[in-house]
């Protein structure tokens, strides 16, 4: 990716970002007027201090009024003690909000990525998710913790160079010739920042790509000795990092001097000509000692606010990843006004049925199909024909281009996705079980469920007798992804799984393919008893799962071919029978790669 230079801090895309960080600030709208507050506290005694120490050296020490020192002194240290407690409420309240921003928007994010459809998450790097979790997340928050300060830096600026003012015009002037300097400076920086900002988040997006796809795919990585091409990977990828972060850096170091350069260049000229305006008389020492000290207090203030519009620009490009994100529509989303699912036995209609992925040809064309309540069906036919995607609409994992799909006579768009959700349990060909215990996987969909609850669905998913017989039964860990369990196993505990949600229809996505056929037999036994009374349908690449359904549903060119009781196809349908012989001489050859 090209570097964004032509990217500024008034483009569409950062302002974005910015109105992002702006809306947070007023949800935590409390916190905000807290630390925003201290800061105004803090800053108010950092001007009001030197005035005090003017009357301290006008008044009493050059007036040698020494009845006059000690209650001026009392009143210096309460100021400095009411200072204090502006920054602790600024720094409490401030990090309060920046951690609380991130995890409200952190929280925002993985809710909005659960909502977001299969399309999004195929097309999307987990990497790059994970990005936007962490590091994009970590320059919002930094930003949020020195906001407060920032601009109370920024009010207290105005407000010395008011009083110098007050104090005397001419050095005021002087003093005040550095605000247009450092905006000048500040908004050069912004432009050469903000692209190279956005493309370094960018990079560290692709890092954390690289580094989860090594890790999850550990293990064919070490089988093909894909070690030292992974290694040159991540190097790669470093490297661009590196380079974009060195040239930022480069920038800043050419920058980031003239915050400082800038006001001490404006003392050294205010010093020169105020000493010379002491001599003459029109200052006093007390207004001179005064100005100075003003003059230092404004040091780190402008540090600081250098800092922050130094980092400003990375933060904006963050928050602008964050908001593309956050703006993603849901795809399927939930409709405006959701119609109920009417009590049923789970019949399935489809008419007309369309789909197409965007941008792609049509994958499914007209589709004619009615499957009975209780009634179960298979989907057959050749690989890339639209099996998955045809079962995959029944819970709205993506939705018809054209035509409907209605379950119990309500057409599935009109119901609110949870609703549906909870009517249809999805058994997949890739077996995902979380690093938790048995018992928390098997009750997933339904965490309320009681031990005996689990247990029966593990019976009728013939899981129990090889559960009991694990370390510590229900409650082992199964590790990540579920891999300390074979490939049998976990496919029971899912069958499990989607047995206790007791669904009105089952879909099962090939859910045999990646297991020999011992094991095959002891789950077809399984299925048997779980399919009893229920709408099912299976997509199925084996012969021997077919004697488990009622009807099968032959695809071809993304329509309905065919349909009718196993048997009668083979001897009726020529094609037919080619494709399963196919299909059980790949599944021989290649266990668990069949795909629909």
């Amino acid at each position: 990716m090209a570097t964004r230079t032509h990217i500024g801090l008034r483009s569409p895309e950062v302002r974005s970002g910015l109105g992002l960080l702006g809306r947070t600030l007023l949800q935590y709208r409390r916190d905000s007027i807290w630390s925003i507050g201290g800061a105004l506290l803090w800053m108010a005694l950092v001007v009001v201090i030197p005035y005090l120490m003017r009357i301290v050296v006008d008044r009493s020490i050059t007036a040698g009024r020494r009845d006059l020192l000690v209650p001026l002194l009392v009143v210096l240290v309460t100021a400095g003690l009411i200072q204090a407690v502006g920054v602790g409420v600024r720094r409490y309240f401030g990090f309060r909000l920046s951690y609380r921003a991130e995890a409200d928007l952190r929280n925002r994010m993985f809710a909005h990525m659960q909502r977001l459809g299969f399309g999004f998450h195929d097309e999307t790097p987990t990497g790059q998710l994970m990005s936007r979790a962490s590091s994009d997340l970590s320059q919002v928050r930094l930003i949020f913790a020195m906001l407060p300060i920032t601009l109370a830096n920024i009010g207290m600026f105005i407000a010395v160079i008011a009083m110098l003012v007050v104090i005397d015009p001419v050095l005021g002037g002087v003093a005040a010739l550095t605000i247009p300097a450092l905006f000048v400076s500040a908004n050069a920086y912004a432009r050469r920042a903000i692209g190279l900002s956005f493309e370094i988040q960018q990079r560290l997006a692709d890092l954390s790509q690289v580094v989860e796809e090594a890790v999850g795919g550990i293990e064919v990585v070490k089988a093909y000795g894909q070690e030292a091409q992974e290694q040159a990977r991540l190097d790669e990828t470093a490297d661009r990092i590196f380079d974009r972060t060195l040239r930022l850096a480069r920038h800043s170091s050419t920058f980031s001097p003239l915050f400082e350069l800038i006001p001490s260049v404006g003392t050294v000229a205010v010093l020169w000509l105020g000493g010379f305006r002491v001599v003459d008389g029109a200052i006093t020492l007390g207004e001179f000692v005064a100005f100075t000290q003003y003059l230092a207090v404004m040091v780190l203030p402008t540090r600081i606010t250098g800092w922050f519009f130094a980092n400003l620009p990375r933060a904006a490009a963050a928050a602008t990843r964050v908001r593309t994100l956050l703006g993603r529509e849901p795809d399927p989303a939930d409709p405006d006004d959701p119609q109920r699912l009417p009590d049923g036995p789970g019949e399935v209609r489809m008419r007309d049925v369309q789909f197409s992925y965007s941008g792609g040809d049509r994958v499914l064309d007209d589709v004619e199909l009615t499957i009975p309540g209780g009634s179960s069906v298979a989907l057959v036919g050749s690989t890339g024909v639209g099996k998955t995607t045809l079962a995959h609409l029944i819970p709205r994992f993506m939705d018809v281009t054209a035509g409907s799909v209605t379950v119990d006579g309500v057409d599935v768009r009109r119901v609110a996705l949870d609703e549906l959700r909870n009517e249809v349990a999805v058994v997949f060909q890739e077996t995902f079980l979380f690093s938790s215990s048995v018992r928390d996987n098997i009750a997933l969909g339904a965490p309320d469920a009681s031990d005996e609850q689990v247990r029966a669905a593990a019976r009728l998913a013939q899981a129990h007798d090889f559960i009991c017989r694990l370390p510590n039964g229900y409650d082992t860990l199964v590790g990540e992804r579920g891999h300390s369990l074979s490939g049998g196993q976990r496919q029971r505990v899912a069958l499990a799984r989607a047995v206790l949600r007791d669904p009105r229809i089952l879909i099962l996505d090939d859910a045999t393919s990646s297991v020999d056929a011992i094991v095959e037999a002891e789950i077809q036994t399984a299925l048997r008893q779980v399919m009893a009374g229920r709408t099912t349908v299976i997509v199925a690449h084996r012969t021997s799962t077919l004697d488990l359904v009622d009807q099968v549903v032959f695809l071809e060119h993304g329509s309905v071919a065919a349909m009718g009781p196993h048997r009668e196809l083979m001897t009726s349908v020529p094609r037919y029978a080619e494709v399963l012989a196919r299909a059980d001489l790949r599944s021989d050859a290649l266990p668990g790669e069949a795909a629909s």
